[in-house]
């Protein structure tokens, strides 16, 4: 008998070939397993590669109202009042950055009960693709003058956006160029007001 069969490098079970394969074939699942791992990761962040150009600077109709420079640091664009009367405010909206959007929505913050309500909202998503530009309607109806008295004001100074990109939702909060302005009404100019000013109270 010889000395090399108790050999433990001896004993070789099947096809000396099969062992050169046998270190990449464990290698490969983990290879998978990483790659998954870092398009999940890829998959999650997309929304933080969502870029939107600042400063938008919304286009009103002309009767809307008016611009005071002297109101803020740079100016404010000041709605005439008109109770329950619609207007549509042109919203532009670019993309600054390499991924395509999907924008669902553009409203104005507001809270409970303001002085321009949102009528209906975006009847067809907007598509922008990479630095693409494109515009959102707002309709917009004055309505609440009630809550306010005649010395209040409501001022929006940016835009809440949101939208998908890649099939991942987004929200962002783009600064207008110049915040809009609506007073309070006195009571004249406001039918739903009554004399006793603790009836209509904002809660």
């Amino acid at each position: 008998m010889s000395l090399l069969t108790d050999h433990p490098h001896a004993r070789l079970d099947g096809d000396p070939a099969s062992y050169a394969a046998r270190g990449p074939r464990r290698r490969r699942p983990l290879r998978h397993g990483l790659l998954v791992v870092a398009l999940a990761c890829v998959w999650a962040a997309l929304p933080l590669g969502v870029r939107l150009a600042p400063d938008v600077e919304p286009s009103m109709p002309v009767a809307a109202g008016l611009m005071v420079p002297e109101y803020g640091a740079r100016g404010t664009y000041a709605f005439h009042y008109r109770f329950h009367e619609t207007i549509t405010i042109e919203v532009p909206v670019r993309n600054s950055g390499p991924l395509p959007l999907t924008i669902d929505s553009v409203r104005l913050e507001s809270p409970r009960l303001p002085l321009m309500v949102p009528v209906g909202g975006l009847e067809e998503p907007l598509r922008l693709g990479p630095f693409g530009s494109g515009t959102v309607s707002l309709t917009m109806r004055f309505d609440n003058c009630r809550y306010y008295h005649e010395r209040s004001a409501q001022t929006w100074e940016q835009v809440r956006v949101s939208g998908s990109t890649l099939g991942r939702d987004f929200t962002r909060s783009v600064p207008l160029a110049f915040p809009l302005a609506v007073h309070g009404q006195v009571i004249l100019d406001c039918p739903d007001r009554t004399l006793v000013r603790g009836d209509d109270v904002r809660e």
